[in-house]
């Protein structure tokens, strides 16, 4: 499966997006119109993490994101954004680690390549993200150091 489309599934699916955005363009529209609150709601199950936390990793605050859900709403761009590179690291971890509940806890443990922390916790920031997507492609290729 290609990332692309991993990362669809991650976020629920033709049936959460509305879509299913098969090149960077048609990701880079989703984003920009905003995705719809489910799809976030799909990742945060699949990765089962606390609404504060997973709120954080996209970058708004828990009521923006309990006030998204009430309403049925679209995520704005920025938090899309986030949303969509979260969920293409969940997906990559999961194609590196051959299967969704190995990704889930590789995420979830202390990481020594990260310098001992989780790599969720970095996940909140960009740089954070490129170590995490870097430690990924690593041991994709049998280089743990």
């Amino acid at each position: 499966m290609s990332t692309l489309a991993a990362v669809t599934e991650v976020l629920g699916g033709k049936k959460t997006l509305g879509a299913r955005p098969k090149t960077f363009l048609d990701w880079q529209a989703l984003i920009l119109a905003g995705m719809p609150v489910e799809s976030a709601e799909a990742l945060k199950d699949g990765i089962a993490v606390a609404d504060k936390s997973f709120a954080e990793l996209i970058g708004i605050s828990a009521k923006t994101l309990s006030r998204a859900r009430a309403g049925k709403a679209r995520l704005d761009p920025v938090a899309s954004d986030r949303l969509f590179r979260l969920a293409r690291i969940v997906a990559l971890a999961a194609e590196v680690l051959e299967g969704e509940e190995p990704a889930v806890r590789w995420l979830k443990r202390p990481q020594p390549g990260l310098g001992g922390r989780t790599p969720l916790s970095l996940l909140v920031t960009d740089a954070g993200r490129d170590e995490v997507e870097k430690l990924l492609l690593r041991l994709e290729h049998g280089v743990y150091t």
